[in-house]
């Protein structure tokens, strides 16, 4: 949707946007933003002010007041955060509301808002208070459950073969949760779209959508599911981390209770460094320690390779749901 800058607008829903901007759905906040994401729903819900602004402007190159660095990432005496991406942009990231891209790229550039709905989106839940876990999240046979692993783990994929089982998903890759939710943690679903390398897709028989980047000679597309897509915030049941297995011919799981689930939740924080860097390593520990006392945890353990693991979706299914 885009907009003649100047005036304000009233939108079919009735929702007044200003000219120039759109207004979209992420994680259940208002989302106005001066560059387009298509991969996020449009607003739809009340009148409420915007959650979040993302505009475009000048980043600088430093931060007034600097008190923590990291190659990639700076954070001010006020809790800004400063994020680069060599040639894609650079953003300011400010009060968990507010993020400013600056960038050369033509709003057509899949890569900007590739990084603003990863990186830049777990900076701002951290500086909200909440905790994203490097996790996909789907709904299957009436419980809500979080995949977490590292890059390259699979969980794209499982959240795949248990949506072609009548799942739905919440969130691909990054998993926000309100731990602190009335009546227990809360997953904020982000957007409907999967990211997947191109070697998947085609193993599961999936079209590729809109090209996203190339990565060592891979090269990843996104996978538009709105049909398949849980757009409500839902209560979490469970978080199982995915450990891939070269001997393993088969899937099982076990559960995980104490410090190991403690640990596994510590571990699978997204940008967990960043959160080190705005001060919040104490408080993420607690909530990690927290969360694991509230659900049940397990280790998904899963053969390390595609061919084998696409074989696999029945078993999965009924792994998954087995689950209480």
């Amino acid at each position: 949707m885009t907009h003649t800058k100047g005036a304000s607008e009233q939108m079919a829903t009735g929702v007044s946007v200003i000219a120039g901007t759109s207004d979209h759905s992420l994680c259940g906040w208002r989302v106005r933003t001066e560059w387009p994401v298509p991969e996020l729903l449009p607003w739809s819900g009340d009148d409420r002010r915007p959650d979040i602004w993302i505009r475009m402007g000048q980043v600088p190159g430093e931060l007034d007041g600097t008190v923590r660095k990291h190659p990639l990432v700076q954070v001010n005496e006020r809790g800004w955060l400063r994020f680069t991406v060599r040639n894609v942009a650079d953003y300011l990231v400010r009060d968990g509301n507010e993020v400013v891209i600056d960038t050369a790229h033509s709003p057509d550039t899949a890569d900007v808002a590739l990084f603003l709905l990863g990186s830049v989106l777990g900076f701002l839940c951290h500086q909200r208070g909440l905790l994203p876990l490097h996790a996909s999240c789907v709904e299957y046979e009436g419980k809500v459950f979080a995949m977490a692993g590292h890059s390259g783990a699979g969980k794209s994929t499982l959240a795949a073969l248990l949506l072609a089982q009548g799942a739905r998903l919440l969130s691909d890759d990054v998993t926000v949760i309100d731990i602190r939710a009335e009546g227990g943690p809360l997953v904020l679903p982000t957007y409907p779209r999967q990211k997947m390398w191109r070697d998947t897709l085609d193993k599961l028989g999936i079209a590729p959508g809109r090209y996203l980047r190339n990565t060592v000679q891979l090269q990843k597309f996104d996978r538009k599911v709105t049909d398949l897509f849980q757009p409500a915030r839902t209560h979490l049941d469970g978080v199982c981390q995915i450990h891939l297995q070269l001997r393993e011919s088969g899937l099982r799981i076990e559960a995980l209770d104490g410090l190991p689930a403690v640990r596994m939740l510590y571990e699978n924080v997204y940008r967990r460094i960043a959160a080190g860097l705005l001060g919040r390593s104490d408080q993420v520990f607690a909530d990690c320690a927290l969360l694991g006392g509230q659900l049940a945890h397990h280790a998904l353990v899963v053969p390390n390779g595609l061919d084998t693991l696409a074989r696999h979706g029945d078993d999965l299914g009924r792994l998954m749901g087995g689950l209480r």
